[in-house]
């Protein structure tokens, strides 16, 4: 018994320990010594050994100067081991420590020169706690005994698998290579076009590349036993892009419905947001032993083939919500996490889009309201306006909160202005790629189109937790007042008597109807808001 309580003790210290070194997040207020270059391309040389559960290899970071230095700042956590650093092919010297690694140039460089640093490296890397919420590599098995590797990375950052400058502000304007070898059969999938596989020994190197560029956490790869599934898309544009499925082939005959709901989805996202932003490479999709994340070309896929329908559509969330991130969040991306909801928010808003197109705009209202009533809301969506961390920003506000947010700014703007508004906004290259977004952008970009100042809109619900406090109130047999004491702007709502609905603009100051009835706010739930009903006190 005495022996058993000690191993249960140890077991718990153990788990207690890998916990805290697992607990890395990234963003944040950018290190000074990374605020001198931009990273252009990320080469990633990597054997995976699923048997010893290590991986090891090299990695290469392209970067420019954008103010004088003699050192280069990278992120890699300290469970790797690095044997060796080069800077454009000569030996460097390094340091390590604090999940970092100093680079040491052999001479000041100045803005506009580049550099590319080499890293060799090897170890074992942090298991998955509970992914994708609590990332890192996922060892399993699938349900023919073979290895399936995966990998997530959304809130711990690219470092826990390869030295980068993780902050979401710079990403590798240039795209990402690489070059991934595992054990034959397997195979490999990841980011960009397949350029090329090559059998070596006993391994396999799959060399993959995308020339887009990709925020940190989207660089991925997935290792499985897969069956491939292949079959092509013609874009809202007319351009040809190939959809890509990598089931486990004890799945493999799922491939086809799935491949219909992916393309069904795809249209209804092309519809509102504009063409796929990624036509020049593909869309992808990976059987993933976790739940899913939005890796770019590579959606991760762990729903488990769980169909739904929306009216009579087909439609599977998991599926749907991650190529949404297409869109936001890889083609939109913020650069800094105190905006996550930019990329989670109108996201799930296109969700939501979803039931309205397949199933109505009543049903879409009802879907709405449904999620609304649930909204917490504990927490503004926007806690602080800068320097957050991937810990901080994520909490369930950004996603139907946010979404809700775009919900209201639609009925404020109109459906034709803020449609055009918003599609208008992702296809404008001065807000997508590798221009990155605040808050403050999508903010700017409505005001001047639409010649409507959403700042006090913005700051109400995405700044604080208030919400309109609707006061009606009784002044006669007939006559009510109607004002919305904590907003010191005008806010239309439908207002509905015994005459009908009309649109009113509220705010602190009353405003007189005349109705044989008490007056409903809002009956179709367009806005976040508490209505009193009551006498005048006269």
């Amino acid at each position: 018994m005495k022996k058993q309580l000690l191993l249960s003790l140890f077991t718990v210290l153990c788990l207690t320990t890998q916990a805290q070194d697992n607990n890395w997040t990234w963003g944040g207020p950018l290190d000074p010594a990374q605020a001198t270059f931009d990273v252009k391309h990320y080469t990633l040389r990597l054997n995976v050994s699923p048997d010893e559960r290590k991986i090891g290899g090299s990695a290469d970071a392209t970067v420019e100067l954008v103010s004088p230095t003699d050192k280069i700042r990278l992120n890699l956590i300290n469970a790797y081991t690095v044997s060796g650093v080069k800077v454009d092919g000569k030996k460097a010297n390094y340091t390590r420590g604090n999940n970092a690694l100093d680079v040491q140039l052999k001479k000041t460089y100045q803005p506009g020169q580049r550099v590319t640093i080499t890293v060799d490296y090897a170890g074992t890397p942090p298991e998955a706690v509970n992914p994708p919420w609590q990332g890192g590599f996922t060892f399993a098995r699938d349900a023919n005994g073979k290895h399936w590797v995966g990998l997530s990375s959304q809130n711990e950052g690219a470092k826990i698998f390869m030295p980068c400058k993780d902050h979401p502000s710079d990403e590798p304007d240039e795209g990402v290579e690489q070059f991934i070898s595992v054990p034959a059969p397997y195979q490999v999938a990841a980011n960009g076009l397949l350029v090329s596989e090559k059998k070596k020994g006993d391994q396999i190197i799959y060399h993959w590349k995308t020339d887009y560029t990709i925020n940190n956490y989207g660089i991925n790869f997935t290792v499985g036993d897969f069956e491939v599934t292949r079959r092509d898309f013609t874009t809202v544009e007319g351009n040809i892009v190939p959809m890509v499925m990598y089931l486990l082939r004890q799945n493999a005959a799922k491939a086809p419905e799935l491949m219909n709901i992916l393309e069904i989805s795809l249209k209804t996202q092309e519809k509102y947001f504009g063409e796929y932003p990624f036509r020049k490479e593909k869309v992808g999709i990976v059987e993933t032993p976790y739940l899913g994340m939005e890796h770019q070309t590579i959606n991760a896929y762990g729903n488990k083939f769980r169909f739904t329908t929306i009216g009579n559509t087909p439609y599977d969330h998991l599926l749907h919500h991650e190529l949404g991130h297409e869109w936001w969040g890889n083609k939109v991306s913020v650069k800094d996490w105190a905006d996550f909801w930019v990329q989670e928010g109108l996201c799930t808003y296109g969700d939501w889009l979803f039931v309205e197109e397949h199933a109505g705009h009543v049903a879409y209202l009802k879907h709405v309201q449904q999620i609304g009533r649930s909204i917490p809301n504990r927490n503004p969506i926007i806690m602080k306006e800068e320097n957050v961390d991937s810990d901080e920003a994520y909490h369930g506000e950004i996603y139907s909160k946010g979404a809700h947010v775009m919900h209201s700014l639609r009925y404020l703007l109109g459906d034709e202005v803020f449609f055009r508004t918003l599609k208008n906004f992702i296809l404008d290259p001065a807000y997508t790629y590798a221009k990155q977004v605040k808050t403050e952008d999508l903010q700017a970009y409505f005001t001047k189109q639409t010649g409507h100042d959403i700042k006090p809109f913005f700051d109400l619900y995405l700044r604080t937790t208030e919400v309109p406090e609707v006061v009606v109130e009784q002044t006669s047999s007939n006559t009510y007042t109607i004002r919305i004491p904590n907003i010191n702007f005008t806010l239309p709502m439908d207002v509905k008597t015994n005459t009908g609905t009309q649109r009113l603009g509220l705010s602190n100051k009353p405003m007189e109807v005349t109705s044989t009835s008490t007056p409903v706010i809002d009956e179709n739930g367009w806005y976040l808001k508490r209505v009193k009903t009551g006498e005048k006190t006269l």
